[in-house]
């Protein structure tokens, strides 16, 4: 007879309160009591424990095979990985530092889509270049712009000593370059910031309008208020201007010089705004941005596609959203991996750090710690589950007895 028989005979026989009751077990004389305490004993703790332990090997198994990657898993690994690897070569090769004025890279494919944007422009009459006015032709067929001068006219002002005019001018702030940029365009200026003063210049063309010329000086002011009054009857010479802003500093982005971080110049030195550059530019805060962007675009389109359970209920396994949803995270978390550390090594070998994928590695960090706390999550949830289901069946069985 076992245990729960006896308990169950017992019961039978003597009613509920048996905890001083003797009964005879075959052994002799004892109660309830002490027939609690000898049948748990520490043998009986370890056979339990040892259960316990088999029970949670066996479903943590179950896990794995429910949440491991699967035959199909593995063709959107590769096509995942692919295309994060394919991310950081597009992203490294658009954003390759050339020298300034190469012939057949993205400056003149930039100047080319200006001249085809331009060519949609209603020139109308040729306008004269006057004070703080440049019509709008100049601004159509003029290449540079009025505030990339270095040469001065006859006094030499020293406003800046060569290529650190990008660290002087406001126009090749990115951010403040929309406003005092798009005005030197529109008035034929520069204007450059000298701690603690914002001064102006004119600039001057020959019968060209080529080699820019830096010339007497003029009010910021006055130059800001003529180029606000092109909004209200000029506006075709204002988005003329404001393109033409906005491919020179695209152009500029990425060259040896860079463009400094917005606000730089205000804040720092010419020299520590150059040096700073060096380091770190906006073009290396856009790249990394529009990188991890594209990233994160790649994941949700990895993730909406292989998370169409509808499509892939053929594996033969039967699993829950929650766990399926782990065989996605786990495909867009290796794939990120695997190409994060392809870049590594490929930015260590070629000792070029402009060639590190910031961007998707900043990604890659943040699917490491919530796709393996989320999957954590769903194991604890599930073991406790499945041995809670366990239990609950065993005392089922034992609670029969008592009935």
């Amino acid at each position: 007879m076992t245990k729960a028989n006896e308990l169950k005979v017992l019961r039978e026989k003597n009613g509920m309160d048996l905890k001083y009751r003797e009964f005879e077990n075959g052994n002799g004389t004892e109660t309830i009591q002490s027939y609690y305490e000898k049948i748990l004993t520490n043998d009986e703790i370890e056979k339990s424990l040892e259960g316990y332990k088999r029970n949670m090997e066996a479903i943590s198994e179950e896990f794995k095979q429910k949440t491991g990657l699967q035959g199909k898993d593995v063709g959107f690994l590769m096509f995942a990985t692919m295309l994060q690897c394919a991310r950081i070569y597009l992203m490294n090769n658009l954003t390759k530092i050339e020298k300034a004025n190469s012939h057949g890279g993205k400056e003149d494919y930039l100047h080319d889509v200006q001249e085809k944007i331009f060519d949609k422009f209603d020139k109308g009459t040729t306008g004269t270049i006057g004070e703080y006015f440049a019509p709008l032709n100049a601004i159509l067929t003029m290449r540079g712009v009025p505030y990339d001068a270095s040469n001065y006219e006859s006094v030499k002002f020293n406003l800046f000593k060569g290529a650190n005019h990008r660290f002087s001018t406001l126009g090749h702030d990115p951010i403040l370059g929309l406003i005092f940029g798009t005005a030197n365009i529109l008035t034929n200026s520069i204007t450059c910031f000298n701690k603690p003063i914002i001064t102006t210049h004119h600039v001057v063309y020959d019968d060209l309008l080529k080699n820019p010329q830096i010339a007497m000086p003029g009010s910021t002011i006055a130059m800001l208020k003529a180029a606000g009054s092109r909004f209200e009857d000029d506006k075709s010479s204002v988005a003329a201007a404001v393109i033409k802003q906005l491919i020179h500093i695209a152009t500029d982005m990425y060259t040896p010089c860079g463009i400094q971080l917005p606000g730089a110049t205000l804040v720092l030195s010419k020299k520590n705004v150059e040096l700073l550059t060096e380091y770190i530019s906006t073009g290396d805060i856009l790249k990394a941005g529009a990188s991890a962007g594209l990233s994160i675009l790649i994941n949700t389109i990895i993730s909406a596609v292989h998370g169409c359970k509808l499509l892939f209920e053929d594996d033969g396994l039967d699993y829950s959203k929650e766990l399926y949803s782990i065989r996605t995270r786990k495909i867009i978390l290796y794939s990120n991996l695997l190409a994060s550390s392809s870049n590594v090594i490929a930015t260590g070998i070629s000792e070029n750090l402009k060639d590190f994928d910031l961007g998707g590695f900043s990604v890659t960090c943040y699917r490491i710690f919530s796709d393996t706390h989320f999957i954590d999550k769903i194991k604890y949830e599930f073991l406790n589950s499945q041995v809670s289901k366990i239990y609950e069946d065993k005392i089922k069985d034992a609670e029969k007895y008592y009935i």
